[in-house]
Parts: structure tokens; sequence; C-alpha cells
């Protein structure tokens, strides 16, 4: 199935720990990054491979969204997660109401089909909950 952002996350069976964020580790310092870069932004090393991130996060921050945007049907949440490996990022949150989110919770990645024709998507779910 057709990813909706192939660069952004690996499928199950794509990479070591998938599914997840795609993200590079560098071998020289150990630092974790999001997306495929060429160099670490911690120590400027150009010894770096590609991971697998973000299979679990904390909530930092949320808002919910009021405008539909790319199959995602309003009235959504989009977070700032913390990944388990250190990076910060942005990221659909699947959650049936807002009321149940609080910073601090942890979260799981999780992948589920969105969209016509149907596209494979990535999406944050608190832990203990179930995806839509």
């Amino acid at each position: 199935m057709e990813k909706t952002n192939p660069h952004l996350f690996y499928a199950g069976g794509e990479a070591e720990g998938a599914p997840g964020l795609k993200g590079t580790r560098c071998r020289s310092c150990g630092a974790a990054a999001l997306l495929d870069v060429p160099v670490c932004p911690v120590c400027l090393s150009r010894d770096v491979a590609p991971v697998c991130i973000g299979g679990k996060a904390t909530l930092t921050r949320f808002s919910t969204v009021f405008h539909s945007a790319d199959s995602f049907e309003a009235p959504y949440v989009i977070g700032q997660i913390h990944t388990e490996e250190g990076p910060t990022t942005f990221a659909p949150i699947l959650a049936q109401d807002a009321s149940q989110l609080h910073q601090g919770m942890k979260l799981r990645f999780s992948l589920f089909e969105r969209g016509t024709p149907a596209r494979l998507a990535f999406a944050y779910v608190p832990e203990g909950m179930s995806a839509r």
C-alpha cells in the first residue's frame, strides 16, 4: 500500500524495529536525529546510519485542529512528541477527545489507513488506548 509520506516513516518489515519514524543514528556519539541526515547534528560526524525511531514517545504539548487537512477530518489533535530516542517533533495524536490527553502521557507509534484511495498513514496513540 502507498504511504502518505514515504520519507517520514517505516512500515513493518522495512527496517529493524519498524514501524516507526525514519531517523539517523550517529556511530560516533550515539545521537539520534529525525529523517535521513548525512551529518550528525550533535558532533558533525558523517559516520551515520539510518534507524527506526519513535516507537515510544511522550506527549509534551497538544492542540485540537478545527480545519480538515490531507484526509484528517476536523476536529483532530496534533501534538508535540518527545521520542524515547531523543528527537522531538509534531505528529497527529489519535484520541476520541482531547480531554483524554495530558502532558507527560506515554504514546506509541501506530499505522492506519486513511483517505481515498486508502494510503498508509501514522499517528501516535496514548498507551492503553486503541487506535480508531
